[in-house]
């Protein structure tokens, strides 16, 4: 995977309400320390939510690693916000289809667990509706995944 020039990361899951702005949280926050606070990220969803706040659980989750998602809302996924991203990153390989079928993009689609050391192109599962230790094991998966593809975001700059 080449990574040239990005500027912009969309991070796209269905309801836009848990994993994606715990993944948004995650990558801003890392970014920053990085270095690489110029990189702009954003979140979506591909089922449509429009302008609702992350989930309790989600906000507790991050809330106890020092990263602040209460502000954050949801948004349906869009075609401009398809065209000003440099790189997609979605959680589940549904997600990854329906922005194939809806946009007729691929080129610039990975999945987060892409980025996963052990097992690169794993799906990280929606914790919607579960208690709030699952809410922290998807959060552990989306810092993990999150930390190398920082990684390799740092070795192009």
């Amino acid at each position: 995977m080449q990574f040239k020039n990005i500027k912009s990361i969309l991070i796209v899951c269905t309801g836009n309400i848990c994993r994606s702005p715990m993944a948004e949280g995650v990558l801003k926050y890392k970014l920053n320390q990085a270095g690489l606070a110029h990189i702009q990220v954003n979140s979506a969803g591909t089922s449509g939510w429009d302008n609702q706040t992350p989930t309790f659980e989600a906000v507790q989750a991050c809330s106890e690693i020092g990263i602040d998602i209460s502000k954050l809302c949801s948004a349906p996924i869009s075609e401009q916000m398809i065209q000003s991203a440099d790189l997609i990153v979605a959680m589940e390989k549904y997600h990854i289809n329906e922005i194939i079928k809806l946009y007729n993009t691929a080129d610039k689609l990975y999945l987060l667990g892409d980025f996963h050391a052990d097992k690169p192109g794993m799906e990280i599962n929606d914790p919607y509706g579960m208690p709030i230790f699952y809410y922290q094991k998807i959060l552990d998966l989306i810092c993990q995944c999150s930390n190398r593809l920082i990684d390799k975001l740092d070795a192009m700059y």
